[in-house]
């Protein structure tokens, strides 16, 4: 090899590097210490005046790395773009930038927590989802643009500072550039999305948003859903369930197609008192879809703002707003775009039921400062409300339980026939004006109630993590006295004990039916109800059980306030 050779190759190694050297201080403001893999931010021209944390009054960005990927790196991702991550600290939340995708890597809010087993605070209130697979909302594929899947490239930093960054991809000469802006004194955001076509021939773009979501565990995470509200309906579907055709689905081969919803208001994930959603600009021509990643574990909520041609050497953008906070009715109310109707108030015939007895609640609180004791008291009036109609079936269900000897009689008489058995037992009933559903009607009267307080307690942000007494300190929540050694069960004293006061309710009400029946009812029943209620919240087993030992009182008194009817 000659020495001009070498020479040639020398100065093309120096001006390579020299160039790799620009570039990077002008477009990856970003440096990495191996040692502790913590990024310091610069600003253009070397200066430090964002390294490494940004302070405004309560506000702080702080930059980390994050881990490379253990895969090889595509040919077609620049060397020069490295992993990195920005936190913007709010008042009210701490979110987390990753230029992998340009997503939302998390959102945390700073004054809500969660409770653990015991019923002790756990971790922060997390409205963003985490896995291997999932880096995050907000991706944008763009597979439409025939550039493949973008939504796990890297993209490069062109500028960040406390509230606001822009991160840009370049692929086939065709400029994506999301700019995210946030609303550090509330719980929002605006993210602008913008294509530019540098390309020599004209691209399609549909800006798909997709919102992923896993299933987590947590009594705030429950009832985790995606949602979607479209001309002023709302759709909920929990995660677990998109994609699972169920019983039906499966067994007449449906379930495969999802639904897609027009003119979008507002789509994302739903939680009891807590929502992640995206608000689309215009709304007019936007489209939303539940999408099943991984059927009964991961799912999305997608976005679409419809295709568009994008000529050579022009632009087009979209503009996306999130909220990302606690279902607080007030504050929905004040966002405006119907985000109120993300509480849950049941069916729409129960609605009327579901706000009346939020407002009970609320009403019963100012006079006694504990929603526990404020259920007690509204169990009460509720049986005083309905003490006509309660004490009328009664006295009813007393009468049957005086005419037992008289039945009797008239089962042995007609034991071999039981339509003449049947014609007697109701003409006994006629002439001493007993109803034989007496005891059914009781338990009918309270299904209306139990349904709108459960709703209320579903859509009232003030009851969650509500407490009452000693060891129950989240009515919206099952209680947990303790956790059975060796099991890993909890043991809920609430749901035992009206399991035993429906045993003595059944015990006490009067009944015509084959003692036999008698003692499955008195067995069966109140086991399959404490089951049941096992499993539900604190503050509607507490209404359920008071109303037992309420009942029970009001039919021992009318036993013995009563007289055998004559003859």
């Amino acid at each position: 090899m000659d020495r001009n050779t070498v020479l040639a190759i020398a100065l093309s190694i120096a001006v390579y590097s020299l160039w790799l050297f620009y570039q990077t201080t002008l477009h990856v403001p970003v440096a990495v210490d191996d040692a502790s893999r913590q990024v310091e931010v610069l600003a253009e021209g070397g200066s430090e005046e964002l390294a490494p944390r940004i302070d405004a009054g309560d506000r702080e960005v702080r930059q980390e790395a994050e881990m490379a990927p253990s895969e090889a790196p595509r040919a077609e991702v620049p060397l020069e773009v490295a992993p990195w991550k920005a936190v913007f600290r709010g008042e009210s939340f701490e979110a987390e930038l990753t230029n992998r995708g340009g997503a939302l890597s998390r959102w945390t809010l700073r004054h809500f927590s969660q409770l653990d087993r015991l019923g002790k605070v756990g971790a922060p209130i997390e409205l963003t989802s985490h896995s291997p697979e999932i880096p995050g909302g907000l991706l944008t594929p763009f597979e439409d643009l025939g550039l493949g899947d973008l939504s796990r490239e890297l993209y490069s930093v062109e500028s960040v500072s406390s509230d606001k960054a822009v991160l840009v991809l370049q692929r086939g000469g065709i400029e994506i550039r999301k700019t995210y802006e946030f609303d550090l004194e509330g719980y929002g955001f605006d993210l602008m999305i913008e294509i530019r076509n540098g390309s020599p021939s004209g691209v399609d773009a549909d800006f798909a948003v997709e919102w992923p979501v896993v299933v987590r565990e947590g009594n705030d995470y429950t009832d985790e859903s995606l949602i979607v509200l479209h001309s002023s309906d709302i759709e909920r579907a929990p995660v677990a369930s998109v994609g699972d055709p169920g019983f039906f689905g499966g067994l007449f081969g449906g379930g495969g197609e999802q639904e897609v919803w027009r003119d979008v208001a507002w789509a994302g994930v739903d939680l009891m008192y807590f929502a992640a959603l995206i608000l689309p600009d215009p709304v007019e021509g936007t489209r939303a879809q539940f999408e099943a990643r991984e059927p009964g574990h991961s799912a999305a909520t997608v976005i679409r703002f419809g295709p568009g041609e994008i000529p050579p050497g022009q632009s087009t953008r979209r503009h996306l707003t999130g909220f990302l906070g606690p279902k607080d009715p007030q504050l929905l109310e004040g966002l405006g775009r119907d985000l109120s109707k993300a509480v849950d108030l049941g069916y729409s015939w129960f609605e009327p039921l579901t706000l009346f007895f939020r407002w009970l609640l609320d009403a019963a609180y100012r006079v006694v400062p504990n929603y526990g004791w404020s259920i007690i008291l509204i169990t009460i009036l509720v049986r005083i409300v309905t003490l006509p109609i309660m004490n009328r079936q009664m006295r009813s269900m007393e009468r049957m339980r005086a005419l037992q000897p008289r039945l009797k009689e008239i089962q042995a008489k007609y034991a071999d026939d039981r339509q003449k058995q049947s014609e007697a037992t109701m003409a006994l009933y006629r002439e001493s004006g007993v109803n034989p559903l007496g005891g059914c009607l009781p338990m009918l009267f309270q299904f209306p109630v139990f349904i709108g307080l459960f709703f209320a307690l579903k859509s009232s942000f003030a009851l969650r993590q509500a407490p009452f007494l000693l060891w129950i300190n989240d009515l919206s929540a099952p209680e947990v006295m303790f956790v059975i050694p060796g099991l890993d069960l909890p043991f809920r004293a609430l749901p035992l004990v009206m399991g035993a006061s429906m045993v003595l309710q059944q015990k006490l009400t009067p009944t015509t039916v084959d003692p036999s029946q008698q003692m499955m009812m008195m067995v069966i029943m109140p086991i399959m109800m404490t089951v049941l209620f096992y499993q539900f919240p604190s503050g509607l087993v507490l209404y359920w059980m008071v109303s037992n030992f309420l009942g029970i009182a009001h039919q021992m008194l009318i036993g013995r306030t009563m007289t055998p009817p004559k003859a």
